[in-house]
């Protein structure tokens, strides 16, 4: 008779397995849509809320100055007068003075959400009714504008979102920050685009029509909710919009040190459980490594079988992620230990709903509401 610890080792395994392959065919037929109108050009305010100059800021904020696009404009926006990130603006400013480039620096808080609060002052200075928002770590190429921009010559496209991948800096806890990224986030992102439809928005690079934000509050809307960009893209499609992906993948800048890591992802995991709670669970079947070794390590041939069958279809979905969407040699022999690590987020994810962002404690309440806490973080 199978044992218990075997039968559930093996059904974790196979059901592993199951997803690994579907993310791997998934991955290589991945294709966007390509009915867009190649030649929309819209004017564009591209809009950076910041928060410290943080390593590579300067190299991201100027992919964004050095766009070939025919008008388009640039808001930096902080809340700290003392901000670091105003240096690199104001050189970035010297440097393409015939830019449309501008600063606001306002301290005005309009919800929990200081990142939203930063976009509601910053939208007040927007001239043109296509906003691209962006993430302060996001890296993009000459041609990003035109590319995002084209699927909104649609007027029932609400917004364009785009996939990211992972650009480390030097040191381990920033190339697994990254790795997590290209072969759990980006491959997951894949497998639930070919699924349904997009109703979601990502932080690096997304943009909006003013009507569409318009239809559901403006930023304002969102100021309360620590996923602002998961929530702009569900409450634009929810408003009667389409929310499309472009071809675009664009690199985020990944700086961590162990702690900082731990933080993040921890704050990641707890947020997906937040707004989608049924789909963070099942997430465990995606990283499920370490629990099927302690429940099959002991089961001889077949458990050792049933062991390497999801490490190896997981370097195969390595490899392909990096055929298709052109990614950097990480080392493949670090993803057994980023399968471990990611488990072990996983599991903490449920122990509690505080984050630290910021450098500020918040609760997150089912659906992704931020509670702001006056002491210490704890998990």
């Amino acid at each position: 008779m199978l044992s218990v610890t075997l039968v559930i080792g093996l059904v974790l395994a196979v059901l592993s397995a199951g997803y690994l392959v579907l993310a791997i065919v998934r991955v290589l037929g991945y294709r966007v849509a390509t009915d867009v109108d190649s030649e929309y050009r819209p004017p564009v305010t591209v809009l950076k809320p910041l928060c410290g100059a943080e390593a590579g800021l300067y190299d991201c904020l100027r992919s964004f100055c050095d766009q070939d696009y025919p008008e388009f404009q640039v808001i930096f926006g902080v809340a700290d007068p003392a901000d670091g990130a105003i240096a690199v603006v104001r050189r970035l400013m010297a440097e393409f003075p015939e830019r449309d480039l501008a600063l606001v620096v306002g301290g005005r808080v309009h919800g929990a959400n200081l990142k939203v609060s930063n976009l509601v002052n910053m939208a007040a200075l927007a001239k043109h009714d296509v906003l691209v928002v962006s993430d302060s770590d996001a890296r993009v190429a000459h041609d990003c504008l035109a590319r995002v921009v084209a699927p909104l010559g649609d007027s029932r496209t609400g917004a364009v979102t785009c996939l990211y991948k992972g650009a480390p800096l030097p040191g381990l806890a920033s190339t697994l920050g990254a790795l997590f990224i290209d072969d759990w986030f980006l491959s997951s992102a894949v497998v639930d685009a070919r699924m349904r439809d997009v109703t979601y928005c990502f932080g690096p690079v997304s943009a909006v029509r003013r009507d569409a934000l318009d239809a559901i509050g403006g930023f304002g809307r969102l100021a309360t909710q620590l996923a602002d960009d998961f929530m702009m893209g569900r409450l634009i499609a929810a408003a009667g919009y389409r929310v499309r992906l472009s071809d675009v993948v664009v690199e985020t800048v990944v700086a961590e040190t162990w702690r900082s890591l731990f933080a993040h992802e921890l704050r990641w995991a707890r947020t997906v459980r937040a707004v989608k709670p049924g789909e963070h669970f099942l997430s465990g079947i995606t990283e499920p490594l370490p629990l099927i070794f302690l429940l099959l390590c002991d089961h001889g041939a077949i458990g050792w079988t049933a062991i390497a069958v999801p490490v190896v279809l997981r370097l195969v979905l390595h490899f392909a992620l990096r055929r298709r969407f052109d990614l950097g040699s990480l080392g493949a022999r670090l993803v057994p230990v980023r399968e471990c690590l990611c488990f072990v987020v996983w599991v903490a994810s449920f122990a509690g709903n505080n984050v630290r962002w910021r450098n500020r404690d918040f609760a997150i309440e089912p659906g992704g509401r931020l509670i702001p806490l006056a002491g210490r973080y704890a998990s």
